[in-house]
């Protein structure tokens, strides 16, 4: 379960909700009920569209989506008959559109839809009159409101429907876990630059590792893949870059309190949660001013003193998507001469502004619109 779903859900049971997850029992050997921090889980199998296992010839799966497909059905109508739902908030909705519509006409619930970013780039690449773009566009107008993390991201969606602009569509920034909040800060640093990311190409990694032929006296650390993802970008490491594979939440938050500089050079970002996790492990930062990055400094930004934004300023580099302006972020960061004390001291007020609670009491002052 996408860590952003469980953290509605918490809120949602903090502020007195009765609150029940559905979600896809993936990977198989997950149990069917569990429980989450007092939620209660209940995990069924959702698959893909039939169409991919159609082109990829999988058979044995196209055979396993007609069986179960019907089963999780009935499994839902009887979940949602016994639970009596009065708000369902929709998280990623890909694979179970038909399920979800089936139920809202049965059951009659108001829906609320959260996006995240990648189902909005789903639907950017379906045909107008796919049955898939119809089940989507369909979904969206019977919702009450829409959520999306970045108003760069409903934006998007905005393009891909532009019947929506009627639609109650609401800003709810991602927060960040406590597990980069609660961190000691730590003014010694160790001598290297900390990225982490999927190893895609709008995450920007080979602008970065070409910023580095510039660089030489100190080491890149990527964390997010293994040799083999980033040799499928068409990279090859340096002698000062180390990719590190697959970190953990923890591992990842320890090594944003000790980096020097955390760099993240995105070409294309529908938020930018690591932005927030750096900023509020006291990360210098290099960064791009695409997508929706310019709102998550903002919100670290927007409520400082004219003197703290000059400390900020000077730790905190936004610059264009390129190499060459990656690399110039990058040196001024590490020959800045200021006070990287002054800088620790506004990471108090950055956890502040994005804990969880903070950023989803819009999405309470909405749910509360929806009861009367």
């Amino acid at each position: 379960m996408e860590n952003a779903a469980k953290e509605y859900a918490l809120f949602m049971k903090e502020i007195g909700w009765n609150v029940t997850i559905i979600t896809n029992r993936y990977p198989k050997n997950l149990p069917k009920n569990d429980n989450l921090e007092g939620l209660s889980i209940k995990r069924l199998f959702f698959f893909h569209s039939p169409l991919q296992y159609l082109k990829s010839l999988r058979i044995d799966l196209l055979l396993a989506w007609l069986f179960l497909k019907p089963i999780t059905l009935i499994k839902l109508v009887i979940l949602f008959f016994r639970y009596r739902p009065v708000i369902v908030n929709l998280h990623f909705p890909d694979h179970q559109l038909f399920e979800c519509l089936i139920l809202k006409l049965i059951f009659k619930f108001k829906l609320v839809i959260s996006l995240h970013g990648d189902e909005v780039r789903r639907v950017k690449g379906l045909r107008k009159k796919s049955l898939r773009f119809i089940l989507y566009n369909y979904l969206f107008k019977s919702s009450n409101f829409i959520t999306g993390c970045s108003n760069h991201l409903l934006n998007q969606h905005l393009l891909n429907f532009k019947e929506h602009h009627n639609k109650s569509l609401i800003t709810i920034h991602n927060g960040v876990n406590n597990n980069f909040i609660d961190q000691t800060l730590n003014e010694g640093k160790k001598n290297y630059v900390f990225t982490a990311s999927r190893f895609v190409p709008d995450k920007g990694l080979d602008l970065l590792v070409e910023a580095f032929n510039q660089i030489d006296s100190i080491d890149l650390h990527i964390a997010g893949g293994d040799k083999h993802d980033f040799n499928q970008l068409g990279l090859k490491t340096l002698n000062n870059v180390i990719i590190l594979g697959i970190l953990g939440q923890d591992s990842i938050a320890k090594r944003l309190v000790e980096t020097k500089l955390t760099v993240i050079p995105s070409r294309e970002e529908t938020y930018g949660i690591f932005i927030a996790e750096a900023l509020c492990s006291g990360s210098p930062i290099v960064t791009t001013n695409v997508g929706g990055i310019p709102e998550v400094i903002s919100i670290a930004r927007e409520q400082l003193t004219v003197k703290e934004k000059i400390v900020f300023d000077c730790w905190v580099k936004v610059v264009e998507p390129d190499s060459h302006s990656i690399s110039n972020g990058i040196v001024t960061i590490l020959n800045n001469s200021n006070s990287y004390k002054e800088y620790i001291n506004l990471v108090s007020g950055f956890r502040e502004r994005y804990r969880w609670s903070n950023q989803l009491e819009n999405f309470n002052k909405a749910i509360n619109q929806l009861k009367k």
